[in-house]
């Protein structure tokens, strides 16, 4: 009586695990893995974006006080030299801006930029798009660039005042430098306006 033929072996096997079961738990494991980078890149990317969403809300929050003082500063200065200028074709021109009425001292800017340095040194402007970072960092020196000119103006005008011993400031200096500072002050809005208009945040 012949015996029966050994059965078929499979030619590998890990403990209890055959190699098909192998590769079905370590395709498993890896797809839970892939899954887990692919939904923590998606996270942060959500945040990412949140951040910048934030930082630009808050920057476009900031230009628009800034250019509300800007406008408060030129159209006061305007508003002055006008009245300088009719001043100046009567018979008794005043010797001084402050012989007019309407004159109340120069406007410190008192600009503010801390929505911007927050930004920067938080490092949310690495995730947004150079073009964008490079305009609002320009419109902040254009910024800086004003309240520097509009403070020397202040102190050379005080020191003007004090070296007059108080008599007041030169009414055609006054309205030279006003002029300068108003026309400034417009360069300065228009850029600014040009792009509030451009990055208005979404409803």
């Amino acid at each position: 009586m012949t015996s029966a033929p050994p059965a078929r072996q499979r030619w590998l096997r890990l403990g209890h695990l055959d190699l098909s079961d192998l590769l079905v738990e370590t395709f498993s494991v890896l797809l839970g893995v892939l899954l887990a980078l692919l939904i923590n890149a998606w996270v942060q990317a959500r945040q990412t974006g949140h951040k910048v969403a934030e930082a630009q809300a808050s920057i476009h929050g900031e230009l628009l006080a800034d250019r509300k003082r800007l406008v408060t500063m030129s159209d006061y200065y305007h508003q002055i030299n006008q009245q300088l200028d009719a001043a100046m074709k009567t018979p008794h021109p005043p010797a001084h801006c402050d012989d007019l009425p309407e004159w109340k001292g120069l406007i410190t800017p008192l600009l503010v930029r801390a929505a911007y340095d927050t930004a920067a040194n938080s490092g949310v402007f690495a995730e947004m798009k150079f073009e964008d970072t490079s305009r609002i960092a320009g419109l902040y020196a254009e910024l800086a660039r004003y309240e520097t000119f509009a403070y020397k103006v202040e102190d050379w005008m005080m020191g003007q005042n004090l070296a007059g011993h108080g008599r007041g400031f030169d009414a055609s200096m006054c309205h030279a430098f006003l002029g300068d500072l108003e026309r400034s002050a417009q360069r300065v809005q228009a850029d600014l306006d040009a792009y509030l208009g451009a990055s208005a945040p979404s409803p």
